[in-house]
């Protein structure tokens, strides 16, 4: 087998126009795609993609974590208080980046992610 790369990460989502509203409006990434009726919505976020999907039984709600790069985690956490989204995990910082966690309305975690190299991927 020759894994090539990660074609999409899946959040299944109990309610799919509130969890359009947080990545689209809050994160600011924006919506590619909905399809199969409004049960599958596509975000490009390049080299991948996030697929949000209600009513597919492959997963279960909240068990699912994304590391969203950004250009500045500090910055972006500030904005996301302002937008009153609740931080589950301050900024925190390693050896290599910066980073938080917050939840998006199904409990899926999401850390806003900052590598101190400014590589992405």
């Amino acid at each position: 087998m020759n894994v090539l790369g990660i074609d999409f990460t899946f959040f299944r989502v109990s309610d799919m126009q509130k969890s359009i509203a947080f990545y689209r409006d809050v994160l600011g990434i924006p919506l590619a795609c909905l399809v199969h009726e409004g049960t599958w919505a596509e975000f490009e976020i390049n080299p991948g993609t996030l697929v949000l999907g209600q009513g597919y039984d492959f997963t279960s709600p909240g068990g699912g974590t994304v590391a969203l790069a950004v250009e500045d985690a500090k910055a972006t956490v500030q904005e996301l208080e302002q937008a009153g989204i609740h931080i589950h995990a301050p900024l925190g910082e390693s050896a290599v980046c910066f980073w938080a966690i917050v939840a998006d309305p199904d409990g899926n975690h999401v850390i806003v992610h900052q590598r101190k190299d400014k590589t992405v991927g």
